[in-house]
């Protein structure tokens, strides 16, 4: 297993580096620490003066102790623990430093340094889970109680399934699988004479068919994951993707979720659900590329 971890000394890559300190990893887990010094002019596109690197070279190799207090937090029996400093762009950076490292799972925190870093939470973490070649744990507990897998019966979701049962060091918490329904505002308008769509017994079938196919969703789900060994249960919320997901977790749980759609409209569709759990959820949250493959 292949952990790549992005810090920047900030509260939130502290609470991200004790989730990690806690979770049980397989034996022979790798663990590397990058912390990515923003090079401010980089990132706006402006060629510096050539004395403006020196500064950013000193601040890296200052790192070295914060380096080392990482370290050996994270070390432990069957871990190996690597760190590395470098200066560029946040999310760039992770993302090439991730992908060259082949990593399996990055974690980051969902705040940086700063009132401004703090405020514009998903920026740095957000472009990461848009374009990382693998799941992002984007944390916001120190640890996890339980598991939550939003799951909607779409292949984004059976893909963030797959790689739950891959990650076995997710197998000993007990897992909620929760699956979102609601009927869509435009079946309660009206036609162009200002008669409804639907009857009210039309309606009342329609309530009924949406919740019973999203249960039939969790329940499928739920039985999957038992027979590959988790503790799971099922469960069907009536609300917004976003909203359900959101409101069916505690603080202490990890929400596991798929993304789909990386370009053009599907994105957008998708994206605002991810991006909205993202922004709203009080849990830390593994989002699940469909382009991830479980090793």
């Amino acid at each position: 297993m292949r952990v790549f971890f992005a810090t920047d000394g900030s509260a939130s890559a502290l609470n991200a580096q004790k989730l990690i300190a806690s979770i049980p990893w397989p034996a022979g887990t790798e663990i590397q620490v990058l912390h990515v010094l923003q090079d401010a002019l980089a990132s706006l596109g402006i060629t510096p003066h050539p004395a403006y690197p020196a500064p950013l070279e000193a601040l890296r190799d200052s790192l070295g102790a914060e380096l080392s207090e990482a370290k050996r937090a994270l070390s432990g029996t069957g871990r190996n623990v690597e760190t590395k400093a470098t200066i560029g762009r946040p999310a760039s950076a992770i993302v090439d430093e991730a992908r060259g490292a082949s990593a399996d799972l990055i974690v980051l925190g969902s705040h940086g340094r700063g009132a401004v870093e703090s405020a514009l939470i998903g920026s740095v973490a957000a472009e990461v889970v848009d374009h990382a070649p693998c799941p992002v744990l984007v944390a916001r507990a120190d640890r996890v109680t339980a598991i939550v897998l939003a799951h909607d019966g779409s292949a984004a979701a059976a893909h963030a399934e797959g790689i739950l049962v891959a990650f076995s060091f997710l197998h000993g918490f007990p897992v909620r699988v929760v699956s979102a329904w609601n009927v869509a505002p435009a079946y309660l308008g009206s036609d162009a004479t200002g008669g409804a769509f639907f009857s009210g017994d039309l309606y009342t079938q329609l309530l009924k068919d949406a919740r019973a196919q999203a249960m039939t969703v969790a329940k499928e789900a739920a039985a999957r994951l038992s027979q590959a060994g988790l503790k799971a249960s099922a469960e069907a919320v009536e609300a917004s993707p976003a909203e359900g997901i959101v409101a069916s977790t505690g603080p202490t749980d990890l929400i596991v979720m798929g993304t789909r759609g990386r370009t053009g409209l599907a994105r957008l569709l998708l994206g605002s659900v991810a991006r909205a759990v993202l922004h709203r959820a009080r849990s830390s949250v593994i989002f699940v590329p469909e382009t991830a493959s479980p090793r």
